[in-house]
């Protein structure tokens, strides 16, 4: 490097970072718009999960319809339609005086299963429903419909 700051006195190095950069954010696009996703198998495939929502109170059971339309309340996107609604009682874990631990129903709580049912797309590492959004089994989604929003985690995953 010369006084001036080149190499072989010809390349800046401040040049030369601005060029790695720009090659690492281009590398960066390539890979991104180019894996999983971009590699979906062609075939649309039904694809039906069901989201399970705890420790909700019967109002929001009461919003919940079959047809209803879901979308993820971060990404804003479309995810499927309700096909099916199931409830039960909502159990905590409890601790008892003598340090044991029973499951206690808790009045007035409810546990929700929302069965949903999308077009999808499965490749070797993913499913993904209504174009890129990822689904698996575990997962904590934030969903809306038109009248109630909540949380919950998905439960199952069904291919069809």
């Amino acid at each position: 490097m010369d006084k001036n700051g080149k190499l072989f006195g010809k390349v800046s190095i401040v040049d030369l970072v601005v060029l790695l950069l720009v090659l690492a954010v281009a590398a960066g696009s390539v890979w991104r718009f180019t894996s999983p996703v971009a590699a979906l198998d062609q075939s649309d495939t039904t694809v039906a999960f069901t989201i399970r929502i705890e420790g909700v109170r019967d109002f929001t059971l009461e919003n919940y319809h079959v047809g209803l339309r879901v979308y993820d309340r971060q990404a804003a996107q479309f995810i499927g339609h309700i096909t099916d609604i199931r409830h039960t009682n909502f159990y905590e874990l409890h601790p008892h005086f003598d340090g044991s631990l029973a499951w206690v129903s808790v009045p007035g709580r409810l546990t929700i299963y929302l069965d949903i049912v999308a077009n999808g797309r499965v490749t070797p590492t993913a499913v993904y429903v209504e174009g890129t959004y990822e689904i698996a089994a575990g997962s904590l989604r934030y969903i809306n419909t038109k009248y109630v929003q909540t949380s919950g985690r998905i439960y199952s995953v069904d291919i069809r």
